[in-house]
């Protein structure tokens, strides 16, 4: 579909290109991916030459016992040198620290291949502890700097890819040690492995600047730690504390394994013969490890996260050990270092260091370099304190294999229990990214009470109210004096007396004997009210239905037909006529009157001024109907949804008619002829009666609806039906297939916007401004469609807040946005899973999804499905761009095209007209 020009991009460099074939590497991540991958090979490279060097040496002048001492030393040397690195060192920034250290290996390598010559008894033991120690030092350094460098995201994609870069310097290095060997003396591998290091120094200054414009800052290694306070850190925390228990125990096994290997390798193999034996060994394991890298660490990780691809490795020196336990000899050793060469530098070395990742770069810059070195060279220490122990028992090899896999046993629990706590680490980054602030008012004491009470003396009416309303919520009415009432705001007095009216007090009667006669009217109508609804008095009411003023007179006639001294007849008429030609006050206190002494056979009253035109008076109206309760109110008040400042107060007042509004409401939902202004206020208005069969009704509208918005607002008050009764059940079977029809939605519109996209990019006279507009909407109702499915999926799970999840994914910050999506990865299940990372990757990671040309829609396709979608803001824009593309194989689709709106009809036909003569429809836009 697109022109070679048009897809034509400056060609990379050949090292990216191979690298890029192995992972979905970002144009911004190229630099970095490169840099760590040749520096990771150099230094695996040189290592594999040492250790190969180291072994023979080793093995063919001294004797394997004294193999646990040395990892005591190693141990001991790696603390003491991490603790206090050289101090040109600490100046240094990460990247050029790496270098430094490999300049500072080469040297020291170097120096052990002139001594070696001497062939002292020290210099072996010493060369063996310096190759553990440096790889303690530069390894742990090397991690850390990616971790800062990339997030959980970016790591699932590139860590695997990189850490080749480990497993084929190993290969490179085993190989060159395996020809070296035959041709010359083992120490001469030493002085290869200096050279190796020392070239190998250069590439970490191929490292860019720290992403998000982040000064890269200088690192002393744990110099400046406090290691009681970062214990204490690492330990009140459940995460960390496993972490580094799985690394001291991932280490021990390790240690085991390698001893039991080495033990029975000089046990079988003559000294002449070990140079060979061990480079062609670790060659072969190099080469497996290589295509575990290639080949599986990545896929496993993304098909079964990272804590079970994590687990593999002590299951498999699990189940290798006890192999060696049932039938010792060289095969099953060889399998059991097989097990480990294989998978500690691809699977096992991909899997630790992503779980460091989700850490914030201020923890995990404090405690990672704690535990590998205290888990790693702490765990060689136990396991060498094992071996020595053991060894004062025994020297067969099995009783190590033994240990090993109780070891790799333990190793496998604590992995398999990582992984809520791994999760957890997420949810709480975007617990502080996302706060939700919910305040209570606390019970009042003392003091509270004082500066209330002094409140009401305040000269500011709003003040006085909003104490009068603190009070009366926590039930501390009594304490206000009844001298309130002579305040000289009116508002306040009405507010008090309505108030008082109910809260089962008379001591204030008096007053309102008095206020009776207040020069104010609104005052007047209330003290009558008021004292109708404590202690009614005939003789008041009678009187007062000839007051001057009609407010005081249709409440007094409100009065004495609720007390049943005169009949709804007599006063109906005269209530009727207040309808009419009263004014608002009027009308407000007519509403009122019924709304606190609520009488039956004044219904068509309050229906007249609940349709009236005053909002004030309508308000009352629907207060006094949720005291009358009368069902032929329930039609009215859904109509009455449509106006917002209703809104509250006639959902409060449905729900207060119980199951016939209920019933009622769930009809109107499912009516698609009622006004849509009404409509999309339905699914929360049921979730308000807050009770499975409003939950019921909303389900089974869910996968008929076919208006976006009422389905969003569907979603919406299920979640708070949800959110409100946690346990209430919810048909999972309904809900799913609400998944399955977002997710297609979801899927067509991300195609109709790709094709659009790739169309404009292989040919530009496509890229106009209702182009651009038809791509903004679509990519805006894929997000839309995003959260619906977010939302299903909170409904769904009942212990996961998938819409913080969503919310992450719109942060700006890279590491909330990475942590949503991980917890995507590890909470959905197959198949979904992947159809829904497609979607967030697609809409939040876009250069790193790719679309093949041929699964792409042909642009014109793609514009008529959008006129024939029903949706009239799409069939709008779709019209207009064929129109303004002068498309005429689409002249047909729109000479059918059925009305959506006048507007829509219009836009069609300067379409059809564009056709003929392209400037009518760029009259059409002016005029428009």
């Amino acid at each position: 579909m697109s022109s070679p020009e048009a897809r034509q991009t400056p060609r990379e460099p050949l090292s990216i290109r191979v690298l890029s074939t192995f992972g979905a590497i970002r144009p911004d991540e190229r630099r970095d991916t490169l840099a760590a991958f040749v520096t990771l090979f150099g230094f695996m490279a040189g290592h594999a030459l040492l250790e190969t060097a180291r072994d023979a040496l080793f093995l063919a002048r001294l004797p394997a016992s004294l193999l646990p001492w040395v990892y005591l030393t190693i141990a001991a040397a790696a603390l003491l040198l991490t603790r206090n690195p050289p101090r040109v060192l600490r100046r240094l920034s990460n990247r050029h620290e790496l270098s430094a250290w490999l300049v500072f290996s080469g040297g020291i390598t170097l120096a052990f291949w002139v001594a070696v010559h001497l062939t002292a008894g020290w210099v072996f033991y010493a060369l063996y502890a310096w190759s553990g120690v440096l790889a303690t030092l530069v390894v742990v350094r090397f991690w850390t700097v990616l971790s800062d460098r990339f997030t959980v995201t970016q790591a699932k994609r590139l860590f695997a890819v990189i850490g080749s870069g480990s497993v084929l310097g190993a290969i490179v290095g085993s190989g060159l040690a395996r020809v070296l060997t035959e041709v010359v003396d083992a120490r001469h591998v030493v002085l290869a492995a200096g050279i190796v290091f020392l070239g190998s120094s250069i590439s970490p200054t191929l490292f860019g600047p720290a992403p998000g414009g982040r000064r890269a800052e200088t690192s002393g290694g744990l110099a400046d730690i406090d290691f009681a306070r970062v214990g204490r850190l690492i330990w009140d925390r459940p995460y960390l504390r496993r972490v580094a228990i799985v690394v001291l125990l991932s280490t021990i096994t390790f240690t085991l394994v390698d001893f039991v290997f080495k033990s029975t390798v000089a046990r079988y193999v003559p000294d002449e013969a070990l140079g060979e034996f061990f480079s062609s060994v670790y060659f072969t394991l190099n080469l497996v490890s290589l295509v575990v890298q290639l080949g599986a660490v990545g896929w496993l990780i993304r098909q079964l996260g990272v804590n079970a691809a994590l687990a593999i490795v002590p299951a498999l020196l699990l189940g290798t050990a006890v192999g060696f336990v049932a039938a010792a000899g060289i095969t099953t050793v060889l399998l059991l270092k097989g097990a480990d060469g294989s998978t500690r530098y691809s699977l096992y070395r991909t899997g630790t260091e992503l779980l460091f990742v989700p850490m914030s770069v201020e923890i995990r810059g404090r405690v990672k370099a704690v535990i590998d070195v205290l888990g790693q060279r702490g765990g060689q220490a136990l396991g060498s304190l094992l071996i020595l122990l053991t060894l004062s028992l025994t020297s067969g090899e099995v009783a190590f294999a033994v240990a090993a896999a109780i070891a790799a046993a333990a190793w496998l629990y604590l992995v398999l229990d990582l992984k809520r706590h791994y999760l957890d680490v997420f949810r709480e980054t975007l617990s502080e990214e996302i706060t939700e602030t919910r305040i209570a008012f606390p019970a009042l004491d003392i003091a509270s009470l004082e500066t209330l009470l002094s409140t009401l003396n305040s000269p500011d009416d709003r003040k006085v109210v909003a104490a009068l309303d603190i009070l009366a919520e926590q039930r501390k009415l009594r304490v206000v004096p009844a001298l309130i009432l002579y305040h000289p705001s009116s508002p306040v007095v009405i507010h008090a007396l309505d108030l008082f009216a109910r809260s089962g007090r008379e001591d204030f009667l008096p007053i309102v004997d008095r206020l009776l006669s207040h020069t104010d009217s609104g005052v007047r109508a209330a003290s009558l009210r008021v004292r109708t609804i404590v202690q009614a008095d005939e003789g008041q009411l009678r009187h007062a239905s000839h007051d001057s003023d009609a407010a005081v007179r249709v409440t007094a006639l409100v009065g004495l037909a609720a007390s049943g001294w005169v009949s709804i007849a007599e006063v109906h008429e005269r209530l009727a006529s207040s309808v009419r030609t009263g004014d608002a006050e009027t009308r407000v206190a007519l509403a009122r009157a019924i709304r606190y002494l609520p009488t039956p056979g004044l219904d068509p009253i309050l229906l007249a001024l609940a349709t009236g035109p005053d909002e004030a008076v309508q308000l009352e109206a629907v207060r006094a109907m949720r005291e009358v309760k009368s069902p032929q109110f329930v039609q009215p008040l859904v109509q009455l949804l449509e106006q917002r400042t209703l809104r509250d107060e006639v959902r409060a007042t449905l729900v207060a008619f119980g199951t016939s509004a209920l019933t009622r409401l769930a009809s109107a939902l499912a009516d698609p002829t009622l006004a849509h202004g009404v409509r999309r206020h339905l699914p929360n208005t049921l979730a308000a009666f807050g009770t499975p069969q409003a939950a019921a009704h909303l389900l089974r509208q869910l996968p008929r609806e076919l208006d976006g918005m009422v389905r969003f607002k569907i979603l919406r008050g299920l979640g708070r039906l949800r959110s409100e009764n946690p346990g209430m059940p919810l048909d999972a079977k309904l809900l799913r297939e609400a998944v399955d029809q977002n997710m297609s939605a979801a899927f067509r519109v991300m195609r109709w916007r790709r094709a659009l996209e790739l169309g404009a990019e292989a040919l530009s006279s496509r890229q106009t401004v209702s182009h651009d507009m038809l791509v903004a909407l679509l990519k805006d109702k894929q997000s839309h469609t995003l959260e619906r499915l977010f939302r299903l999926f909170n409904l769904l799970a009942n212990d996961e807040d998938f819409l913080r999840i969503y919310r992450g994914l719109h942060s700006l910050k890279r590491e909330a946005r990475a942590g949503s999506r991980e917890l995507v990865e590890n909470l959905v299940q197959p198949p979904l899973r992947r159809s829904l990372l497609t979607l967030i990757d697609d809409l939040f990671e876009t250069a790193s999804v790719q679309t093949e040309d041929d699964e792409v829609a042909q642009y014109e396709a793609v514009l008529e499905e959008l006129l024939v979608s029903g949706t009239e803001s799409l069939s709008s824009l779709a019209a207009y761009h064929i129109g303004e593309l002068r498309l005429a194989a689409l002249r047909r689709v729109l000479d059918g095209l059925p009305a959506l709106s006048d507007h829509h009809a219009n836009v069609v036909q300067q379409a059809l007209m564009a056709l003929e003569d392209p400037t009518m429809l760029e009259a059409g836009s002016a005029g428009g």
